[in-house]
């Protein structure tokens, strides 16, 4: 398995590059979140994913593990291949993708191309779990795995980077309610409260 590439970007389309390894060229299908970090004649690494089929075997490459590690979670849901994965992940950021994911926006999902309503619900209870997870390991590193975090301020945090509100200030934003308001307090009366301090 092809876990890594690092290279030189010799061509580069929206969906799709070629990275020279010591003279031997690897065509790589991307989304296009990641062809927005990349640039022409420079060194890149890609994180990638080998699919095989009967007819061809196909490299799929990541700027990030994010990236890639969120492809991966979208191959466990029935009906999405790597192509739709790809296209998926065009459509967002990996960190908007998993916010909707855990807060179960079916509607701003729905939005994304070649998503269709029944797709995006297997989505959802498939991958929800994991989803707040990663987002938990993301926004609260090591000391969220100290419970650091109560259920309540990450529901809170989650609804707030739903809103547009990114880290550091969404998670400082609820610990300043949460101090106001008490450990104790639910995420809906929390979040209004950490909206004041943003």
């Amino acid at each position: 398995m092809i876990e890594q590439l690092k290279g030189v970007l010799i061509e580069k389309s929206p969906t799709f590059v070629v990275v020279d390894v010591n003279g031997v060229g690897y065509g790589v299908q991307i989304s296009a979140h990641t062809g927005k970090q990349l640039v022409e004649n420079t060194t890149v690494t890609l994180y990638t994913y080998l699919h095989i089929r009967e007819d061809a075997h196909l490299l799929y490459g990541f700027f990030d593990k994010l990236e890639k590690s969120l492809f991966l979670m979208l191959l466990d849901v029935n009906g999405v291949g790597p192509k739709l994965a790809q296209r998926i992940l065009s459509g967002t950021t990996p960190e908007d993708l998993l916010n909707m994911i855990a807060n179960e926006n079916k509607q701003a999902l729905e939005k994304i191309k070649g998503l269709g309503k029944k797709t995006c619900q297997q989505m959802v209870f498939v991958l929800k779990d994991k989803a707040i997870t990663m987002l938990q390991s993301l926004v609260g590193g090591e000391t969220f795995g100290k419970g650091s975090l109560s259920p309540s301020k990450m529901e809170a945090i989650l609804a707030l980077h739903t809103l547009g509100v990114k880290d550091p200030a969404a998670t400082k934003a609820v610990e300043k309610a949460s101090e106001k308001l008490g450990e104790s307090v639910d995420a809906a009366v929390l979040i209004p409260e950490a909206l004041k301090y943003l």
